[in-house]
């Protein structure tokens, strides 16, 4: 090689080296799976602000990318699973839906435990380490939050009695909850949100457990006629978004410190607190169209009477398990 050809090559080397070095790293995506369509207001106003703030404190080096309608494959009870075995990155969903697989977390679904979301949710990260953590293996906990208090839909009228539950088939957002439908009377169905729109319009449900944020955001409201607002007697659904603990570690430690400190208590509040809102529009939004009534303090009285047989149970099926359930209790406050 003459002298000549070997600078040109050195200059071609050091060029690509200098490129080498100026270009930034391609940014690494994360993609979140749900099964909230895009204008749920978890995913407009919880999931899309926080994939942008990731990305703006990674500097661009991680992107959050949703996915909403279970657009990656899959059932809704399947997102959890999904998220541990690394199908996908990231999901939303609801512990609910697969509530064998969550006997701890299923406390909050329990009877009166909790005044208002904002206490169930502050509640659960009280409890999350040790207590809640097991449940979690092979993910990382983002968010995890109460939603507002769950209330009973009807398609006709509105229920001032749990008498009037007797023989209905009424959908459960999860087995906690289907045992205290169950103990009112009423035959409890499972099935995840998605297809309580159907169920109702096609007769398969007469009415439903749910929180009232879905009249909006799931357009239930188009198929239910009544609306029984309950107060905190029921049991509450939990929320959560977890990744992939692999795919957490992957990332640098900028990256992580990044999203650690948009993630946690803070973030599960202001999920709580937009669902709250949410279902203050909800029924403002049926109101006047359709027959809405709040429950009275008598009857709810007398239905937490009904249902508190049912925490003993929980006590004593999670005791069975090894599961520590009168001290978790006792740290929430509860005193029965």
């Amino acid at each position: 090689m003459t002298k000549l050809a070997r600078v040109f090559v050195a200059l071609i080397l050091g060029t690509a080296l200098l490129a080498g070095v100026a270009t930034p790293s391609r940014a690494q995506e994360l993609r979140l799976s749900t099964f909230v369509p895009p204008v749920h207001v978890i995913y407009r106003e919880v999931l899309v602000p926080w994939a942008q703030e990731v990305e703006k404190a990674t500097k661009g080096e991680v992107k959050v990318t949703l996915y909403p309608s279970m657009q990656l494959g899959g059932k809704p009870p399947e997102l959890f699973r999904q998220a541990q075995d690394g199908v996908v990155d990231l999901v939303f969903t609801l512990p609910g839906y697969t509530s064998p697989a969550f006997p701890r977390t299923q406390m909050i679904e329990l009877p009166g435990l909790k005044p208002d979301g904002l206490a169930a949710t502050n509640m659960m990260w009280d409890l999350l380490d040790p207590y809640l953590l097991p449940e979690y293996e092979g993910t990382k906990v983002i968010a995890l939050w109460g939603a507002e208090d769950a209330g009973l839909m009807s398609r006709a009228k509105a229920f001032r009695s749990m008498d009037e539950l007797k023989g209905l088939r009424m959908r459960a957002p999860s087995a906690a909850q289907a045992k205290q439908l169950q103990a009112m009377g009423a035959v409890p169905i499972a099935a995840p949100i998605t297809e309580v729109y159907q169920g109702l319009e096609r007769g398969v449900m007469d009415g439903a457990m749910v929180p009232f944020t879905t009249i909006l955001d799931f357009r239930l409201g188009e198929v239910a006629k009544g609306f029984t607002i309950s107060g905190p007697i029921f049991g509450r659904s939990s929320f959560l978004v977890v990744m992939n603990k692999k795919k957490y570690d992957s990332l640098s430690p900028a990256a992580r410190a990044a999203i650690d400190q948009l993630s946690g208590r803070q973030l599960s509040l202001k999920a709580t607190a937009v669902y709250i809102k949410r279902a203050e529009e909800a029924v403002k939004s049926v109101r006047g169209k359709a027959d809405v009534v709040n429950l009275s303090a008598d009857e709810q009285q007398r239905i937490g009477k009904v249902l508190r047989p049912i925490v003993d149970e929980w006590i004593k099926e999670s005791e069975a398990k090894g599961i520590p359930a009168r001290e978790m209790l006792k740290r929430a406050g509860y005193s029965g």
